[in-house]
């Protein structure tokens, strides 16, 4: 094990470091998380195993390994370190034009807080922005937030997803990334249909039915992740469901047809009583994060592991 650095987004202060986290526990890679800094988690891992990771990051920008942490760039580090190159950034700032030195290898100088972390560059994220598919919907998951929730649903390389509120399919497109298959059901027919176009387009090997969450047509057992965004305000009083009777319902079946020692992860409104509901179950809640959508809205990002 060495230590490692992660570059991270700086779109929520605490999601990215979860990311950091589910990630390594679902490619099976060792882990020791150190220390969180504004834009920068410092762990100890394996560099070869750490370093795959990136193919499928939301959030987690840059990994490599750590030669010295410091409060400035000393010659004799980049010497030590066979610097041929430095490449340097500043959280929260731009990168600086690149610097040439003597040595052989590229290095990575990182600027965060009041110190700076100096190393090699393993990898980058392989994926940027990603497209929301032909067919849209007002109020859909941004794809970006969609992948960061599958991650966080610790979906393994060739298992099963399922989204039971798939709406547009943008977190069974993202979960394809790494799903074998990928599971997308909706109760709107509008949705049910455009969800499919959207999958097709995307190229994901997917299922998709018109169905109810409450009554999942799976096996117990059956499926290895969740993540999913459940509907609530007008969305839900259109279809004639309570909110907390339906996140309710949709907590019971995913403890149902989750493997155990799997995870769901979803999203809801925070005038959703989350907890009452996840008390009606076995499920052990594992983190929540708070996001503010709006300034009438706020949201909370959950994820649950079946015992």
């Amino acid at each position: 094990m060495e230590t490692l650095y992660f570059l991270i987004s700086g779109y929520h202060r605490s999601i990215p470091v979860e990311e950091v986290i589910a990630l390594h526990e679902a490619e099976g890679c060792p882990f020791q998380l150190l220390s969180v800094h504004n834009g920068l988690v410092l762990g100890r891992g394996d560099p070869k195993c750490s370093m795959r990771l990136t193919y499928r990051s939301a959030y987690v920008k840059e990994i490599g390994t750590v030669g010295y942490v410091s409060d400035g760039v000393s010659t004799t580090v980049l010497k030590e370190l066979d610097c041929g190159k430095l490449k340097v950034h500043v959280v929260g700032g731009s990168e600086v034009p690149e610097v040439r030195l003597e040595g052989k290898g590229t290095c990575r100088a990182i600027a965060t807080e009041d110190f700076i972390v100096i190393g090699k560059e393993l990898s980058k994220r392989a994926h940027g922005k990603s497209e929301k598919g032909p067919f849209f919907s007002p109020g859909s998951m941004d794809p970006i937030l969609a992948r960061a929730m599958v991650n966080l649903s610790r979906l393994k390389k060739g298992g099963t997803f399922l989204d039971p509120f798939c709406g547009t399919g943008v977190f069974v497109m993202e979960a394809s990334k790494v799903a074998k298959l990928g599971l997308c059901f909706d109760l709107d027919p509008a949705m049910c249909y455009g969800g499919r176009i959207n999958l097709k387009w995307a190229g994901a090997l997917s299922d998709n039915a018109l169905t109810d969450s409450f009554s999942l047509p799976i096996k117990s057992n059956s499926v290895d992740a969740i993540a999913t965004d459940p509907p609530y305000g007008r969305s839900v009083v259109s279809l004639a469901h309570d909110p907390i009777e339906l996140f309710a319902s949709f907590l019971g079946e995913a403890e149902r047809v989750l493997k155990p020692g799997s995870y769901v992860t979803f999203a809801m409104s925070s005038k959703v009583r989350v907890m009452d509901a996840i008390g009606t179950t076995n499920l052990k809640l594992m983190k929540c994060h708070v996001q503010r959508v709006h300034r009438s809205l706020a949201r909370l990002i959950c994820t649950l592991r079946k015992a």
